[in-house]
This record gives C-alpha cells, structure tokens and sequence, in this order.
C-alpha cells in the first residue's frame, strides 16, 4: 500500500478498537439519563466492547441498565450484570424506580438462568466465577465494579477471560480502574477483546532494569497508548476534580 507521507504511514500503524455493536439515535435514549451518560450509553453500545471508567456519583449503574435495555430490546436473549452482592438491590431499585422497567432478576446457578428466555438478569461474581452460571447463555454482560479484573494473575480474572470470550457484547464499570499501574488497564482490554494482554504489554511496556517484575509505559508509545485506550474505554469525573463549576459537563475521553 502506498502512502502520501511519512506521517500516514505512522497513523496507519496507531491500534484502535473495532466497533461492532449498534447505531442508536439519542431519542431513544431513556430520558432520564442526563446528557453525559446519554452520550456514554450511546458510545459504549455503538462500541459493543467498551469500558466505562466513572466516578462515584456520576451515574455509571443507570450507564449500564440502559446498555442492557438497549441490547435486549434491539438483540433479545438473556443480559447478565454481574456485581458485587452489595450493590445489586441498588440495580434493582434503580431500574424500577428510575427506568420504570422491570427489575434484573437475581440468579444463583445456570437453572435458574435458563428459566428466563430473555430478560436482565443480575448475579454476584462468585456464581459466575465458583458456580455453573454459563456467560454463553448471555448476549451480553456488563461487569460492575469490575476492578476485580485488573489483577491479571488473580482466580476472578483467570476464568473471566475465557468464560467470556465468545459473549457479543461486553462492558465493564468501575470507579478505580488502574490505581496502582497504569498496565493494570491492559486487563480490561484482555476482557473486551480489544487486544491480547500479552501482545499489548510487549506494544506499550517495558522493564524496569532497576526492579524485577516492574513494567512502564514506553515514553514514545505513550501518545499511541492513550489514543487506542480512549478507542475502547471513556473516562469520566466529577468537574470539582478539575477545580470548575459543577454545571460544567462531566463526560471527557
């Protein structure tokens, strides 16, 4: 292939994620997100794969109960949100009361599953990672609180990945996405299939000569890292974090 300069030829070289999910128009957005999550939902669905780093407070459990309700009424099947125990009744309340839909159904093993045709269900981690719940009776997933991932040796991680890999659409939330490292991120787009972990780490990282065991983010790759994060993940905070008004929007990639 020829190139008309130099600077193509390196433009064609940056990484990004494919986006294969679907079109939605932001009519069809349940009105009573605020505009940031509209927009978010919209990204994240148009994606397919997406992460959705958000800070407590802005939003991220109604993000993700419209992500669900757009696939199941475009898609059909089953949707799984996977959360921690504590947070589950806050799905539930918020799909009642806010998006007058019915609350996600709380299941333990795959027979309960597979007793709901389709709808919005809701577990905990550890029915899907210990238990018999299968991700292939899903067309889609979004983890909650999804920080569990980003310890690339640890049990939760180790069986997500494969257990997942074949769902079609794919999402996870968390507030704390990479406290520790900034390679920490690359878990998350293992899960979504945006990159192969290994792969990305040899891309973006190199070892620290001075301690064993330690990665950082190459200085000349550092531009085309944060380009191909922000083509699979949006980061959102609140605007006191940047020292400006609260009516100020929330939403920057």
């Amino acid at each position: 292939m020829k190139y008309e300069s130099y600077q193509e030829f390196l433009r064609s070289k940056i990484v990004a994620a494919p986006e294969t999910g679907l079109n939605i128009n932001p009519e069809d957005i349940h009105p009573s997100l605020f505009p940031h999550q509209r927009d978010i939902a919209i990204w994240a669905l148009r994606g397919g794969k997406r992460a959705i780093f958000a800070q407590f407070g802005t939003g991220k459990t109604l993000i993700q109960l419209e992500i669900a309700r757009q696939v199941h009424a475009r898609k059909g099947g089953r949707f799984l949100i996977c959360a921690p125990l504590s947070v589950i009744q806050e799905f539930q309340h918020d799909a009642t009361e806010i998006l007058g839909i019915g609350a996600p159904v709380y299941v333990r093993t795959r027979e309960e599953v597979l007793a709901h045709s389709d709808g919005i269900l809701i577990t905990n981690y550890e029915r899907v990672r210990d238990g018999d719940i299968d991700p292939n009776d899903f067309t889609g997933v979004s983890l909650d609180e999804a920080s569990v991932l980003r310890g690339y040796g640890t049990k939760t991680y180790q069986t997500f990945l494969p257990k997942f890999a074949n769902v079609e659409f794919r999402f996870v939330a968390t507030a704390t996405p990479a406290p520790n490292r900034f390679k920490e991120l690359i878990h998350y787009a293992g899960f979504l299939g945006a990159m192969d972990t290994g792969e990305a780490l040899t891309r973006f990282f190199g070892r620290n000569s001075q301690k064993a065991n330690d990665l950082n983010l190459y200085p000349h790759k550092e531009e085309e890292f944060w380009f191909w994060v922000s083509s699979w993940a949006v980061f959102l905070f609140k605007p006191p974090t940047w020292g400006i008004p609260m009516k100020a929007t929330t939403c920057r990639s």
